[in-house]
């Protein structure tokens, strides 16, 4: 959730936003092939890698990510879902 008000937000719709998160992801683990589905920690992730992504993700799109809300499975869908 952003500290941001309403009006000044940027709707993203959820396929847009899979891919600008997936891109994130791809450039943090220097994997240019990840898919939205793939497990950020089975390709070389790490809990650092994770605090990258939900940082540059924040930075990009203006939305916080709770890492709980990730439920143990962190892949760029999964952070889509959990941004909206």
């Amino acid at each position: 959730m952003s500290n941001r008000p309403a009006s000044d937000t940027v709707a993203v719709s959820a396929p847009d936003q899979v891919d600008q998160i997936l891109s994130i992801v791809r450039e943090v683990l220097a994997k240019p092939t990840l898919g939205a589905d793939d497990e950020v920690m089975d390709h070389g992730g790490t809990s650092l890698s994770v605090v990258r992504i939900l940082a540059e993700t924040r930075r990009t799109l203006n939305v916080n990510v709770d890492l709980r809300d990730l439920h143990g499975t962190v892949t760029a869908r999964s952070l889509a879902r959990a941004a909206r």
